[in-house]
């Protein structure tokens, strides 16, 4: 980042970014970067992310097919798997809803008969019972913000703007959280967070393949960013 002055004073820019993401194929990720003057102070949690909080939404919803008249644990495979999907895009639709009906067709256990099995699953999740099931977890994604507040030596209040990426950031209560955090404000959520992510990621992966920066260089977005004087 360029430095930015004003007579003889020179004003440093903090810019923290959160990113709080999970891929399919990726560890769940949670990092912090702070940015003053183009130094870099990072703390994260790579045991944090977006699975943790479908895992509990999973739990819920299994202890809810199998208290069910006639129920069970989910065996097979295939329901598994689809009861997976079906947390994924629950937690997806309680972004922008209140509630959302989860529904599963499942098969019939070998050890139930078919008189008392149930075969289909239906279910309102609101987003209230969400954020009870991953309260806790949602706590921690402000552990790594006092980390690097601290490791940068500053405070809530020096934080100029504060940069939400990661599919996970979408999450109401995620960003109510951050916002309480730095008193209120509102954090800027304009990027695109799995595209940012994925850029991040390309060029992390040619730093460490020993290809920067011509491969690298190539993939990186541009940028309008510039120096911007006051008078």
């Amino acid at each position: 980042m360029g430095r930015i002055r004003q007579t003889s004073r020179l004003i440093r820019i903090r810019i923290l970014n959160y990113i709080l993401a999970l891929d399919e194929f990726l560890t769940d990720l949670v990092i912090i970067i702070i940015i003053i003057n183009s130094e870099l102070y990072c703390a994260g949690n790579n045991h944090l992310g977006g699975q943790d909080f479908n895992e509990r939404l999973r739990a819920n919803l299994s202890a809810e097919i199998a208290a069910q008249p006639g129920g069970s644990e989910l065996e097979d495979v295939e329901d598994i798997q689809s009861l997976r999907y079906a947390v994924e895009e629950a937690k997806l639709a309680l972004t922008y809803n209140d509630s959302v009906v989860v529904e599963l067709n499942w098969r019939i256990p070998p050890s139930l008969s078919a008189r008392h099995a149930v075969s289909k699953f239906r279910h309102v999740v609101s987003r209230q019972l969400f954020e009870e099931l991953n309260e806790d977890l949602f706590q921690k994604v402000l552990e790594p913000i006092d980390r690097v507040l601290d490791d940068a030596e500053v405070s809530a209040a020096d934080i100029d703007e504060i940069v939400l990426v990661g599919g996970s950031t979408r999450i109401p209560r995620i960003r109510q959280l951050i916002s309480n955090y730095f008193g209120g404000r509102k954090p800027n959520v304009e990027i695109d967070p799995e595209l940012a992510v994925v850029t991040g990621i390309s060029v992390q992966a040619g730093i460490l393949g020993g290809m920067w920066p011509l491969t690298v260089s190539a993939i990186e977005m541009p940028t309008s960013a510039s120096k911007i004087h006051l008078h």
